[in-house]
């Protein structure tokens, strides 16, 4: 989708199809994680006290799946956040940047996390640095991001607040990113951010205020208008 299009990248039927993919081998991974845990826990009551050891293995058994559920309950949320994104920002294609490693102190330091540059909405001659989140095991994830940094790649949002990234082309796997500095708790527009920018950015869901119900109500009012 070109970078000039009044529409969000959602309406890119390539990456629709991306984001309902991943939408449904989120739900269908924890339907048969969550049966399996239950199994595993089940069995570990049945046996008891008669088998203790039998019991603690069946534990350690389930303990793998609990943590595969808790990533990808994050998944599911980044999804959530996503769509709101791709429903209000066009993909804008990006030219191959290095990426990198975060040092201690960056958000979400303790888990792997990667480092890309996007221009500044308002400064295109400046880039933003934004950190790819890590949303679910496997290698994918750190291949997406290599291939990203050596070929480009494509981004919706605003890199001040947060977007989406996928490769070039047709979208295949879809990754959540935040900037390095976080607008947290905001209130009002920040100082650099042109008020069409802070408007969509509100719009999105990723302005940094807090999500109140009076909030969310206006958001839904406005139907996630980003005029």
């Amino acid at each position: 989708m070109s970078e000039t299009s009044p529409q969000g990248a959602f309406h890119d039927p390539d990456t629709l199809r991306a984001w309902c993919r991943a939408r449904r081998q989120v739900l269908w991974a924890l339907i048969l994680l969550t049966v399996a845990t239950f199994v595993l826990v089940v069995l570990a009551v049945e046996v008891g006290g008669d088998a203790t050891m039998l019991m603690y293995l069946y534990c350690l058994l389930a303990a793998p799946p609990v943590l595969w559920i808790a990533a990808l309950s994050r998944r599911q949320d980044q999804l959530k956040g996503m769509k709101r994104v791709l429903e209000a920002y066009p993909w804008q294609d990006v030219t191959p940047a290095p990426v990198r490693t975060s040092k201690k102190g960056e958000p979400g330091h303790g888990s792997e996390h990667k480092r890309l540059h996007v221009p500044n909405p308002d400064e295109p001659g400046k880039n933003v640095t934004v950190i790819a989140r890590r949303s679910t095991p496997g290698p994918k994830w750190r291949r997406t991001l290599r291939k990203a940094s050596e070929q480009g790649f494509q981004f919706a949002g605003d890199p001040r607040f947060g977007g989406v990234v996928a490769l070039r082309g047709r979208p295949d796997y879809l990754i959540a990113v935040l900037p390095r500095h976080e607008f947290l708790n905001v209130q009002g527009r920040p100082k650099g951010v042109s008020e069409a920018a802070w408007h969509r950015a509100r719009s999105a869901w990723i302005s940094g205020e807090p999500i109140t119900g009076k909030l969310a109500q206006e958001f839904d009012r406005k139907g996630g208008s980003n005029a």
